[in-house]
């Protein structure tokens, strides 16, 4: 079955090969590594002895229904850690361009699900320095409820 969570966890394990090879930096001195990927949510702070920084977020946005078929929307959020504020917006900026350019090379996932455009992202102007944040809006085409005959 199709469903929008499966394509979160697809998406996730997708983007954890794309970014596995990134070291970046992190709130602790001297670490350095690559983007964690998670579904949803970061997890509570002070949970776990990493820091949160960087990472990616696969989260479900929205769905659309339509009788031509149905779409969910899915938001990639990035975020990245610099002191300085010339490298912070480009290590989330990039991180965006390679998502964006691996995703559109293969157009479909898992071999089940296909990303369509338009694609958008955007650099909020406000950033929560040392923290940079990107958000990517990606849209797929997902199966729909087929109509049963039912006897009433």
């Amino acid at each position: 079955m199709i469903t929008p969570v499966i394509l979160i966890d697809e998406l996730k394990t997708f983007i954890e090969e794309v970014v596995q090879n990134y070291r970046l930096e992190t709130n602790q001195q001297n670490n350095v590594k690559p983007p964690q990927v998670v579904t949803g949510y970061l997890p509570p702070k002070n949970s776990g002895p990493d820091p949160d920084f960087p990472f990616v977020i696969v989260r479900l946005a929205e769905g659309v229904d339509k009788e031509e078929g149905a779409t969910v929307t899915v938001k990639i959020i990035v975020g990245a850690y610099s002191e300085d504020s010339q490298q912070g917006w480009r290590d989330a900026a990039n991180m965006i361009q390679r998502i964006w350019q691996e995703l559109f090379k293969r157009r479909v996932i898992a071999r089940k699900f296909r990303v369509e455009y338009p694609m958008k992202f955007e650099i909020p102007e406000e950033q929560p320095y040392p923290h940079w944040i990107g958000v990517m809006t990606t849209v797929w085409t997902v199966a729909h409820p087929v109509m049963e005959e039912v006897d009433l």
